[in-house]
């Protein structure tokens, strides 16, 4: 990441009023190998995890203004399940940004220079949503083609009346590991810290998806090559109201920097 880099200053809100998270399993030192120090591979049953995240943004502004002058665009985004881990290895889950795309350049030039979450390397593509009773049909395309996606689902509906995704002992273990994730992290080598910003939301209703089809050049060409990252999860919810908080700084000297694998495996 940049050693420059700029802090969100105020509270944002928006409302996702779609949203799919479709989550692949991975091996920690794969993507250990795209995390800064101090952010760290949160590990469940000797994987771990990275989500795409498609959401349509419905009235993105600054928290005192009212939706109807906020900002309507599609976001897509790669993060990653992520730990920091205090000295006395003490655990605090949460995301790191591994790549931003939208389709608005207007969000995409204030994203990248009012935050430091990998806005700065938001790039501007085409996204669509189409739905169709059950069927939804997600296109990507990106500038550089990385995170071109093309995924064709089928919404079976509410998640908690089916099983859970594989690896996960029940529905409320997935939505806890993979879902409930209320931090973002970024490390700023230079200031010797890392970015906190905490989010609030209202409730998940979760949707469970099925996968009838897709392409991901994120998880087929690159940088995970073919068969490294396994299609475990996929959900999706509506109508769900989102707020960003000014951002903190933890001391990195308060924070264990090796990834350290071995030992923390659960």
């Amino acid at each position: 990441m940049s050693a420059s880099i700029n802090r969100l200053p105020i509270t944002m809100k928006t409302t996702f009023q779609d949203v799919l998270l479709l989550t692949y399993a991975v091996p920690p030192p794969l993507l250990a190998e795209l995390l800064p120090a101090y952010i760290h591979p949160y590990i469940h049953n000797h994987m771990s995890y990275i989500s795409i995240v498609v959401g349509n943004m419905r009235g993105m502004r600054p928290g005192v203004l009212p939706e109807f002058l906020g900002t309507n665009y599609y976001q897509i985004v790669y993060r990653a399940v992520v730990c920091l881990r205090d000295l006395e290895g003490h655990e605090r889950r949460g995301v790191f940004f591994l790549r931003s795309d939208s389709n608005d350049p207007v969000m995409s030039y204030f994203g990248n220079r009012l935050t430091e979450f990998r806005f700065h390397y938001f790039h501007t593509g085409a996204i669509a949503l189409f739905q169709r009773h059950q069927e939804m049909l997600v296109s990507v395309e990106t500038a550089d083609r990385r995170g071109d996606l093309i995924a064709y689902l089928r919404n079976r509906g509410p998640a908690e009346h089916l099983q859970p995704a594989q690896g996960f002992a029940t529905v409320a273990e997935e939505k806890n590991i993979l879902v409930q994730l209320f931090h973002a992290y970024a490390y700023d080598p230079k200031h010797a810290v890392v970015y906190d910003l905490e989010i609030e939301r209202g409730d998940w209703s979760l949707q469970r998806l099925e996968m009838l089809d897709v392409f991901s050049a994120f998880f087929q060409e690159h940088p995970f090559p073919a068969d490294t990252a396994q299609p475990v999860s996929h959900i999706y919810i509506q109508e769900c109201s989102y707020i960003w908080k000014p951002m903190v700084t933890i001391p990195v000297s308060t924070l264990q920097a090796e990834h350290g694998l071995d030992s923390v495996i659960d």
